[in-house]
């Protein structure tokens, strides 16, 4: 059997689940909340020119949002404080994805990187996917810890 390469199990960038970085942080919420039943944790994020520039995961939407005081109950403003927490997540619902995404680093493979050094990538630069490159350094698709993973399922299975 062949060495599997980044290109075979790459999630290709036009079905990877996306939002522009002009997008708001409500929008983004949904189309995250859509895919997640797709097996995506995170959303690319795009610039006006299709060119991957960011990740948005949950973790990230996550610490955006505890900035803001998610804990305090919208319903009942008994104090100042709770009124101004308030009006700061009324002011999140128009911030704008690129205020808050993970920049994409300098954190790439080639289409034709075996599996073994994805992994490696993966683990070296404690990311939980990666952007891959084709021969003219464009982004054609993503490698998530979770495609590793069902590699490596698929090998342990005992033979039939």
């Amino acid at each position: 059997m062949p060495e599997r390469r980044a290109k075979d199990i790459m999630v290709p960038i036009g079905r990877y689940a996306s939002v522009s970085i002009h997008d708001n942080l409500r929008h983004a919420i949904k189309v995250l909340r859509s895919s997640l039943s797709s097996g995506y944790r995170s959303l690319a994020v795009m610039d006006e020119e299709g060119n991957l520039v960011g990740f948005l995961t949950t973790r990230t939407l996550l610490n955006a949002l505890s900035i803001y005081g998610l804990d305090e109950d919208l319903e009942t403003a008994d104090s100042w404080g709770t009124f101004f927490i308030r009006l700061e997540k009324e002011r999140l619902k128009d911030v704008r994805v690129g205020k808050i995404m993970r920049p994409v680093r300098e954190v790439f493979v080639e289409q034709d990187t075996p599996l073994p050094e994805v992994a490696r990538v993966i683990l070296s630069s404690q990311v939980n996917h990666v952007p891959v490159l084709d021969e003219n350094k464009r982004v054609i698709g993503i490698v998530r810890t979770i495609d590793i993973l069902d590699v490596l399922a698929e090998l342990m299975e005992p033979p039939r």
